[in-house]
Parts: structure tokens; C-alpha cells; sequence
């Protein structure tokens, strides 16, 4: 029995209808243009307080296939996103966290660059 090939059966697909073209700038390399799908809001539980409280940080994330990569995802690498879904975005990010979802794509937790 084959295995699923995700990235050709899912991920082609998705991004072909929800993914926009962004600008990726690996640390060190040369800018290339693959897809993404962006969501703004992404909550995240931090460590808890000391009093059993826990706080929980909002971050922009991109979802990506890793075989438009030309190397593998990593953090301090820099993603330009112009324009998502129609609507301007215009903004640098620094990739935080790089989450490989063991199927083909992986999810970049972003800083927004200032």
C-alpha cells in the first residue's frame, strides 16, 4: 500500500484556492516567491505564572508547503506579505517558530518587523 502524497492531494489544491504569493528572504540567501496562507490572529498559551495563571500571546501565522522551499524553513528568515485575500497587508515579518505538521506543510508563527 502507497502512502497519501499530501503535498500533490491537499495541499496543491488549498493553496491553489485560499494561498497568495509571498515573498520569502531566507537569512543569508536569495528572495524567491512561493504560497501561503495567512492568518493574523493566532492565540498561544505562554508558560504559566507562578500563581497557575496562564497568558496567552497572539501571533500572525503563515501556513506553507514545504516543497516550494529551496531550503528548509527556519527562524530569523524573513516572509514579505503584499496582499491577502484582496486586502493590502504590505508588511515584513521574521519567522519566530517554524511548526512542521509531518504532512508536507508547515506552520511559521511570525514577528511583524519593525
Amino acid at each position: 500500500m502507497m502512502g497519501i502524497n499530501w503535498d500533490r492531494h491537499l495541499l496543491a489544491p488549498l493553496h491553489g484556492v485560499f494561498g497568495d504569493p509571498v515573498e520569502y528572504r531566507p537569512a543569508g540567501g536569495i528572495s524567491y516567491t512561493l504560497s501561503g496562507i495567512f492568518d493574523r490572529a493566532y492565540t498561544q498559551d505562554v508558560d504559566p505564572l507562578d500563581d497557575g495563571s496562564t497568558i496567552n500571546t497572539t501571533k500572525p501565522v503563515l501556513g506553507v508547503r514545504d516543497s516550494q522551499f529551496q531550503a528548509l524553513p527556519k527562524q530569523g528568515d524573513r516572509v514579505f506579505i503584499g496582499i491577502v485575500g484582496g486586502v493590502l497587508v504590505n508588511t515584513l515579518f521574521a519567522v519566530a517558530d517554524v511548526q512542521p505538521d509531518s504532512h508536507g506543510g508547515t506552520k511559521l508563527i511570525l514577528n511583524k518587523v519593525r
